[in-house]
């Protein structure tokens, strides 16, 4: 009863610290996974997850099949409500905490110590990235199923070894590792995790034994999963990735001061930064280089001291610093540095933190307990009780000791969850914390240029430029100049992207629109139907290229394109106007009715959908009634439009003729 009443605890923590995040929008790399990615809108995608297109569709750099998944079930269920999105990312992080209670109560067979390790983790704000960012998600899942497979393989391999049970649990256990592998590559380091419970908890005499009959389980998971990721589903973009200024040396120079910045994050949790701009370290001699050595020398030590104190500190000292190595960039991955990296190590950090803190309560309580008992004694048959001891302050200490991590964790976590806001708050944030950070800058320009600031994305476009010459930045300050109708401008800096990745099927869509703009139309169209080529489910491009038949007057290519649009983005209400204007055109009124008037049904404050539903009416359907209550709709919506004084004539004289 005690153990379920705790469960429920450390369940209800986590979902009262996150609970304001399901207010938040889709922020950071949530645009690439979900509201710009139709690949997850339709089920009938789902065979790409095993060929190459992938990568080209689902907006993940590595093979992540599990967490496209639960984007593909997540917007099934909420479409594009962000409120869902994070609902399943806060009940992922519950179950993980759950998951590190049962695995440190395993270990550590202290109750109070797992118990404790949960709620810090379930609290902890260096996690608030990963809850957060819809996009991270790969971290939760990663971590869900890696605990899960530990805890698999405690029950089949140490605990009931010679069970028929076994049976059962181990494939389970090796499953679930595969599932953590397609969830993120970090997961590789269960194999040593998994021989260290085996150490730890197993019968010693027995691990030479368990090489074959549990580890090469796990050795050929993890093979077959490397010759997925290296041979069968590689992206070629990952060659993009490098070390620090291209030199594996520099890399190595500069991990000791990340490592440090990470174990300084975990105990002082108090600034974040989305951005985290590291000096590369170019010298052995360097202070940073020598007194991050010096650290980790000192970690060493009391690493060593645990192996004599604690096997058990020892072990969640190891899962600390094995879970985390994949992310010191042995291999180029994006960012050298950041919060999330954090997810699963920091169940390493949160047992140590309680398992240190739980044994200074007890020894403060036993010393208590004991002062205590002296307080009474017999002496002539009769029970003489001395003054009570108030030396109480070891006990008060190691009380707060364990409460003011818990208090404040919970206290910066809401604060964080704040950040995370929307867009304009995150990258503004950013920004402030990270003035040299490019990605912020170009981020936050692309706020301002959705907000119509066109100057202020302007200038932090060529702020990020400024930073780092790269081609997404240039094309964002295309898209700037663009709207700021700074043509030659905009298509200046879209052939500086195309010089770099003429395969940016963005650009060659948006150097259509202003080719199109300029009057040069079949320029235009082959720009459009370069982008349909390099992105066949792009819904702009084939929209705009709809637009440009239309204006040809090629209506049957108009319709198709159309038609296509609408089969990518469905709920697109402006595609579904201009196919049943072309649809009117060709003469065919009834389906352009339909479309028109699903067009209204989607966004029934659209006021071109209502001047051409009621031209159709008057012109095509004599229907007078229908007619005046959609141009009426037309001047209520817009009454400043360039066609608002030609339609309320036109009502004018309708009424008058009544």
């Amino acid at each position: 009863m005690i153990r379920a009443l705790k469960i429920l605890l450390i369940i209800a923590l986590p979902l009262i610290a996150f609970l304001n995040t399901l207010d938040n929008t889709f922020v950071y790399d949530d645009v690439f996974t979900i509201t710009d990615n139709y690949f997850i809108r339709d089920w009938g995608n789902f065979p790409a997850f095993f060929t190459d297109d992938y990568f080209k569709y689902s907006g993940e750099v590595t093979f992540r099949p599990v967490v496209t998944l639960s984007y593909f079930i997540d917007y099934s269920l909420w479409r594009l409500n962000p409120a869902g999105f994070h609902l399943t990312n806060i009940l992922l992080h519950a179950v993980n905490a759950v998951l590190v209670y049962l695995l440190v109560s395993a270990v550590s067979r202290s109750r109070t110590a797992s118990f404790l390790t949960s709620i810090l983790f379930a609290l902890h704000p260096i996690l608030t990235e990963a809850v957060n960012g819809i996009s991270y998600r790969e971290d939760l899942f990663a971590t869900t199923f890696f605990l899960g497979s530990a805890l698999l393989f405690i029950q089949s391999a140490i605990r009931n070894p010679q069970s028929k049970i076994r049976n059962y649990l181990y494939p389970l256990s090796l499953f679930s590792y595969l599932l953590a592998l397609c969830s993120k590559e970090m997961a590789i380091t269960l194999p040593l995790i998994v021989f260290l419970l085996d150490w730890l908890l197993g019968d010693k005499d027995r691990v030479k034994k368990n090489i074959i009959n549990y580890y090469l389980g796990f050795i050929l998971v993890s093979g077959f999963y490397l010759f997925l990721r290296f041979v069968w589903f590689h992206n070629p973009v990952e060659k993009q990735l490098t070390y620090p200024d291209n030199s594996f040396l520099i890399n190595l120079l500069t991990m000791p001061k990340i490592f440090c910045s990470y174990i300084k994050l975990l105990f002082f949790p108090i600034r974040f930064n989305a951005e985290y701009i590291i000096a590369h370290t170019k010298t052995p001699y360097a202070a940073t280089f020598i007194l991050g050595i010096i650290f980790l020398n000192i970690i060493g030590v009391i690493t060593y001291k645990f192996y004599n104190h604690s096997k058990r500190l020892f072990f969640f000292m190891l899962w600390f610093f094995v879970t985390l190595a994949p992310m010191m960039n042995i291999m180029p991955i994006a960012n050298i540095m950041a919060e999330r990296y954090l997810y699963l190590p920091s169940v390493g950090f949160c047992a140590i933190l309680a398992y240190i803190s739980t044994g200074i309560w007890r020894r403060a309580y036993a010393s208590i307990s004991r002062e205590d008992g002296k307080m009474g004694r017999w002496e002539g048959g009769r029970l003489c009780v001395s003054p009570p001891s108030f030396n109480r302050l070891p006990l008060i200490f190691a009380t707060c000791l364990i409460l003011t991590p818990v208090v404040s964790y919970s206290l910066f976590t809401i604060k964080r969850n704040k950040v995370w806001k929307d867009p304009f708050i995150f990258w503004s944030k950013t920004v402030e914390d990270s003035p040299n950070s490019s990605r912020a800058h170009n981020n936050l320009g692309m706020i301002y240029l959705q907000k119509d600031k066109t100057d202020l994305a302007i200038c932090e476009f060529q702020a990020s430029i400024a930073l780092e010459s790269d081609p997404e930045y240039h094309h964002n300050l295309g898209m700037a100049y663009q709207k700021k109708g700074m043509k030659e401008e905009a298509l200046q800096e879209y052939y500086r992207v195309l010089a770099v990745n003429p395969d940016s099927a963005l650009t060659h869509n948006n150097m259509g629109n202003i080719l199109i703009d300029k009057g040069r139309f079949d320029e235009g169209i082959l720009k459009f139907k370069e982008a349909i080529r390099l992105k066949p489910n792009y819904y702009d491009a084939h929209y705009n290229l709809g637009l440009a038949y239309f204006k040809k007057g090629l209506l049957d290519a108009s319709i198709g394109e159309f038609e296509l649009a609408i089969h990518y983005e469905p709920d697109h209400a402006e595609a579904h106007s201009c196919l049943g204007t072309a649809y009117a055109n060709k003469g065919q009124f009834d389906k352009a009715l339909l479309e028109i008037e699903e067009a209204i049904r989607q966004k029934p404050n659209y006021p071109n959908a209502y001047k051409n539903l009621g031209l159709i009416y008057l012109n095509y359907k004599k229907d007078v009634q229908k007619a005046l209550y959609c141009f009426q709709e037309f001047l209520r919506l817009d009454p400043v439009n360039k066609e608002a004084g030609a339609i309320r004539k036109t009502v004018e004289e309708l009424q008058a003729s009544r």
